[in-house]
């Protein structure tokens, strides 16, 4: 029967398929015309005078060098040329490269200038100019230097399509505007690119720009949009010989103190911290970073939610240690570095070892990081290493004999080391294959985690089509050895107007990475495709178009059971008149789902109906003094009288160029959700229920910047949960619900409230050097009684009691070749 099932499906995915690909398919994009075939190259100049970073290209050495012309747009018009006319030139010495821009413009005072926060400088309302380099030329590992014309600054290490924000490299820029338009000049040390000291004969570059009244995107060498990627359309750099690179050493030592007040206590306590993060550049291309009693309190407050589901919520890296530089880190996806410093692993079994009149007075919800540091670069041959250590502290539990008033220690958590390695190759026509490696061995307890990973891209000469694959291998050795395996494998077309995918994924049972990786759940046998069709260039009244049918059919591993099926069509378009950009998915479930996770015991099994549901989302202009983002989705299901309404609606309000501000809102009402409530002892019975499930969630984001390197920020943030159970019942052995249970001993019913102020101040007064301030406010309430009207919901949060921390942290960039210059000009 599943495989009649099965079969149906395909029959309707391949049919509507065929019918679509009729209706839509034009043929292949032809390439641009106009545009050379080759990549282009520019020159760099070498320079022996001091080049002043002041945004004005007045030194003579800028006269002397090779200029980059001619762009061409890539948005909205591919292979258009441009509305203004842009030149670049390229200077070098022995410690860093030279960027000079000249942004001309026949309406100087029509250019956007926004102000922001840093490395958010291509999303303001503002122009902006960009520099992607790789001193490897692979078409792949690049890093993006990117200035706004009000002077925010923005670095990005891209790898392939990939892109991570969060590194922040130490480099000058300057922006000036004149009646011809604007200028950029740019120092970025070679301690920011990492090179090997065989220098290639040609350099990985591209020059881009947005004038942003238009939307428009220029580029010095050609992008087609039909071809997947940016980086691998570069053009490059030639010319860089003989480089005598200095030592490359620096030091950020910080210092910071705290005030904090704790909602349980009400005591107000105080710390201070300090610390070191170094940096040393072993080779040319390698580098040490290490971070010596690292201090995280000033981090971002995580966007908590009150988790009902059977499995853990995957929380983002907020530590800048854990974010900056770690492109390497991500290969292989067995890497959650929220695992170290997280929560002991036996911080819930505390209250098990109480005895009689004891209380537990202290049990530390995260491990205390001693130290952490990692190793990375590439070689001249274009293999990546990476290797990361870190380690946490014995993490122990005080309990109090309140009658002795006598205190002992439980730990929680030995001390552990944390390990990771990395072998990356790049490879030709922009493909790689990785190795990579964790360990983590927690000696107290004799327990040691260690997980293996291929991780593989193959494409063709023209970019066209890619193969792509990860394998893994998990070993768990405690007090037995668990051994389990992952792989997957895909192959898809991912350049041209048509476009299709397809995949198949295998987890085995006891595949467990999660030691220092992150899995929801294993166990799993699925397969997918799907077909797109694309359009790059306006027509009509649309500037794109991008469209795809697909499905998935999904299966336990051991043993080999149906677990859901899914069918799907979806759009994205942009008009071309106003830039709404509008996007909606429907999608349909054609079986039952059979959900072995909601029952919580091995050999259960939930089955829930069949669901048909619809997603539209809507975007407006954002160069627009108010903008709107909205999305409606609305999923019922065929039997049980259940669906789920979601309405999310976030109005952009751009007050000056200084002040912005977002409000998002978002309610969800899920009626009649099948949930867990309890098991017996003996796990042979379970009881489920049926709820109504409500979220509710208000988000502020206000920043006022004062200029481009200092700025204020607001987040407030409030999430409100309530499940509502209408009926208790026990779960049958074909997975469906017993008759409704009469005078049920259960109460599931929650009342969940999340409220978080994170107030910040921050000021990069030097490069690499910060001052900051930050309040953080936070009040979680919990209980029995469900209050269906907001205000008697918030009436009821402000008696809570609240958490409170005001801190100040200076972190201050030492770069060793500067200081040894001022020391010697001293002695001089």
């Amino acid at each position: 029967m599943r495989n009649n099932i099965f079969n149906r499906m395909i029959k309707r995915i391949l049919l509507v398929g065929a019918v679509y690909i009729l209706c839509i398919y034009s043929g292949e994009t032809k390439p641009l015309k106009g545009i050379p075939d080759n990549k282009r190259t520019i020159g760099a100049h070498r320079i022996s005078e001091r080049i002043t970073i002041d945004g004005v290209l007045d030194e003579d050495a800028w006269s002397k060098a090779q200029v980059a012309k001619d762009f061409f747009q890539y948005e909205p018009f591919n292979g258009s040329y441009p509305s203004e006319n842009t030149e670049v030139r390229v200077l070098y010495d022995d410690a860093s490269i030279y960027i000079g821009a000249s942004l001309y413009d026949e309406e100087p005072e029509n250019i956007y200038r926004e102000l922001g926060k840093r490395d958010n400088s291509d999303n303001l309302k503002s122009d902006v100019f960009s520099v992607l380099i790789s001193p490897y030329n692979d078409g792949i590992n690049y890093l993006e230097f990117i200035v706004s014309a009000s002077g925010v600054q923005t670095d990005i290490r891209r790898t392939g399509n990939r892109s991570d924000r969060s590194w922040d490299g130490v480099w000058e820029s300057r922006v000036s505007i004149t009646s011809e338009g604007w200028f950029v000049e740019m120092r970025i040390p070679y301690s920011a690119l990492r090179f090997s000291s065989k220098v290639q004969e040609s350099w990985g570059v591209n020059f881009r720009r947005l004038i942003k009244r238009y939307n428009e995107w220029n580029s010095w060498n050609p992008i087609d949009n039909s071809i997947s990627g940016i980086v691998n359309q570069s053009g490059e750099l030639s010319g860089i010989y003989n480089i005598d690179t200095p030592v490359r050493l620096s030091f950020s030592p910080y210092i910071s103190g705290y005030v904090d007040k704790h909602p349980d206590n009400e005591m107000v306590s105080s710390r201070f911290n300090g610390g070191l993060d170094l940096q040393l550049g072993i080779t040319e291309s390698f580098t040490l970073d290490m971070t010596l009693i690292p201090d995280f309190g000033q981090v971002k407050s995580d966007d908590k939610v009150l988790n009902i589901s059977p499995y853990e919520v995957q929380y983002g890296e907020q530590r800048p240690f854990f974010n900056e530089g770690m492109d390497l880190f991500d290969k292989g996806g067995i890497f959650y570095s929220r695992r170290i410093g997280s929560t002991p692993k036996g911080y819930g079994s505390v209250s098990k070892q109480l005895k009689e009149n004891e209380k537990i007075t202290q049990n530390p919800y995260e491990t205390a990081m001693i130290n952490a540091t990692k190793i990375s670069g590439r070689t001249s041959k274009g293999l990546g290493v990476g290797v990361l250590n870190a380690i946490t502290s014995n993490t122990y539990a005080v309990i109090l004999d309140t009658i002795a008033k006598r205190e002992r220690t439980a730990l929680t958590q030995g001390f552990t080391n944390y390990n990771m390695l990395v072998l990356d190759q790049t490879l030709k026509n922009n493909s790689y294959v990785s190795l990579v490696n964790t360990n983590l061995y927690t000696p107290a307890s004799d327990y040691m985690a260690n997980v293996s990973a291929t991780d593989f891209v193959f494409r063709d000469k023209q970019n066209m089509y890619a193969l792509y694959g990860k394998g893994m291998i998990s070993q768990i050795i405690d007090d037995k050895t668990d051994v389990g395996y992952k792989y997957n494998i895909g192959f898809d077309k991912t350049s041209g107007n048509f476009l299709f995918q397809t995949w198949t994924n295998t987890e085995t049972e006891n595949y467990n990475p999660n030691d220092m990786g992150f899995l929801q759940k294993a166990n799993e046998f699925s397969n997918g495709g799907s077909l797109g069709y694309k359009v790059y260039k306006p027509f009509w009244k649309l500037l794109n178009w991008s469209s795809w049918i697909g499905g998935s059919y999904r299966m336990l591993y051991t043993p080999r059971a149906y677990t859901s099926s899914h069918f799907y069509i979806s759009f994205n378009t942009t008009f071309a008149k106003s830039y709404h950009m509008v996007s909606g998915e429907f999608w349909m479930d054609p079986h039952e789902t059979h959900d072995y996770d909601e029952p919580r015991v091995d050999g259960f099994m939930v089955v829930r109906p069949r669901r048909f549901s619809g997603r539209i989302s809507t975007s407006s202009d954002y160069r627009k003094t108010l903008a709107l983002d909205t999305r409606v989705s609305y999923w019922r299901a065929q039997s049980m009288d259940m669906d789920n309404l979601s309405i999310r609606v976030s109005p952009r309000i751009r007050f000056s160029n200084s002040f912005f501000m977002v409000y998002q809102v978002q309610q969800d009402f899920n009626r009649n959700d099948i949930g867990f409530v309890a098991k017996t002892n003996d796990n042979s019975t379970v009881y489920m229920g049926l709820r109504d499930v409500s979220t509710l969630t208000n988000t502020i984001d206000a920043t006022y910047t004062f200029n481009a390197t200092s700025f204020l920020s607001a987040r407030v943030r409030h999430y409100w949960r309530w499940l509502d159970y209408s009926s208790y019942h026990s779960l049958n052995n074909d997975g469906t619900l017993s008759a409704k249970m009469e005078n049920a001993d259960f109460d599931g019913n929650i009342n969940a409230n999340l409220f978080n102020i994170d107030l910040t101040y921050q000021w990069n007064f030097a490069p690499g050097s910060v001052l900051s301030i930050v309040w953080k406010n936070s009040i979680e309430s919990s209980d029995k009684f469900v209050r269906s009207r907001y205000l008697d919901n918030v009436e009821g949060l402000l008696g809570t009691a609240k958490g409170n921390s005001i801190s100040i942290r200076l972190l201050y960039y030492l770069d060793y070749n500067v200081v040894a210059q001022k020391l010697k000009s001293k002695q001089l």
